[in-house]
Parts: C-alpha cells; structure tokens; sequence
C-alpha cells in the first residue's frame, strides 16, 4: 500500500518546482554577501557602473535592476568578475520571470567571466541546473549537479576530524542543496540507486544540517 502513494506524495510536496525556487533566494544571498566582500577586487569604474543596478536589486526593483543589467551586457561596459555578477543577477530575475532561455543565456554568460571566484562560479552552475530541471532534461541538471558537488565539496563527513576540526570545509555552503537536487533528479530519471545514495550521501557528511538531513530521511523512508 504504502509503496504505491509515499514516493509520489513525497516528491509532490519536496519536487523539482520547490527546489528551483529556493535556488534563486539562495543565490541572490550569496551574491549580495559575495558583492560586498568583492568590492575591493572590482575595477572601481566598473563598481561604478553596476551599482545602479545592484541598488535595484538590494530595493526589490527587479525589473528596473534586469533593464539596467542587460544595458551594461549589451554595450560590453563590463567585463570580468563585474560582468559575472551582473549576468548572474540578470539570470536569476530572468529564471523568476519564468525566461528559462534567458536565464541560461545569462548564467553561462556569469559562469564564463567568473574565474576562480568560487561563489559566483556556485550560482550560474547551480541556476544552469535550475534551468534544465524546469525544462525536464534531467540528464542535463544531472550532470551539471555532480560537477558542482566535485567542485564545490570538500567535507569528507568524518567525524573524529570534524570534531578536531580539520574535517575540510565547503567552497560554498550550497553543496547539500545540490546534493539534495541530485537526490529529485536522480528520481525523476528513474534511477533510484543514484538517488538513494545521494540521500545517504547527505547524511553521511551534513547530518549536521538539519534541514537536508531531515529532507533525506524522509526521502529514504519512502523506498
């Protein structure tokens, strides 16, 4: 009885939809935190110019904030990790404005100037895979999510080293998001092995992180 209606109930409630839409609040945090701290590496011409547009941003103006955005894109006023802030944030209101060509336009675009800065590099992999979830090529998401935790991952789970503390932290804090995605995409495809050792995976090395952990039980319990 139960195995006929849990996994579906529970996918219905934890799905795809939810997982993309938490995406966009999580990296729209990182790149504000990831702005400020930035600054300092950022051309001050070019802080100039993409600071009317992130003042949009930080008051909810989104629409303004995109116009502004594309402005800059399109005449080629920007360039390096400004651009990739900005394309970021353009991909992001573009994914909530339901524009998924657009948004993945963007995010390659932000994943292309990035370099080595690790937050931006996290949210244009992750809102490319937010993409292709919405669009259902999980094939797609899946591949880009895997990167993104071989990246982005670096806790072992190891606990006599967490407890000394030299367990290796995260680049990003967002790797058992990813994990968790993993975990829906991996089920939407059918393969429920992979999706099942996703899950352990997060309880395995963020059993500390009470919210993915709580998603992973659940999710296991309903195989």
């Amino acid at each position: 009885m139960a195995e006929n209606v849990t996994t579906k109930d529970f996918f219905a409630e934890h799905g795809v939809k939810i997982a993309g839409v938490f995406l966009v609040v999580v990296v729209a945090i990182a790149v504000t935190v990831h702005f400020v701290e930035a600054r300092k590496v950022t051309d001050s011409a070019q802080a100039g110019l993409i600071g009317k547009g992130m003042n949009y941003t930080y008051t909810g103006k989104n629409d303004s904030a995109l116009s502004e955005f594309e402005s800059l894109i399109q005449g080629n006023k920007v360039s390096g990790l400004a651009l990739a802030k900005i394309a970021l944030l353009a991909g992001n209101i573009k994914y909530q404005n339901g524009d998924m060509d657009g948004a993945a336009v963007m995010y390659q675009k932000s994943l292309d100037n990035a370099g080595s800065t690790a937050l931006i590099r996290a949210g244009a992999m992750h809102g490319r895979a937010a993409v292709a979830m919405e669009k259902k090529d999980y094939a797609a998401a899946a591949k880009l999510l895997e990167g993104f935790v071989d990246e982005f991952g670096e806790r072992t789970g190891d606990l006599e080293d967490r407890y000394t503390k030299e367990e290796p932290a995260d680049l990003v804090p967002t790797v058992p998001d990813a994990l968790w995605k993993l975990t829906l995409v991996y089920t939407e495809m059918g393969a429920n092995d992979k999706a099942k050792a996703s899950a352990e995976k997060i309880l395995a090395i963020y059993g500390d992180n009470a919210l993915y952990s709580d998603k992973a039980k659940k999710f296991l319990a309903t195989l």
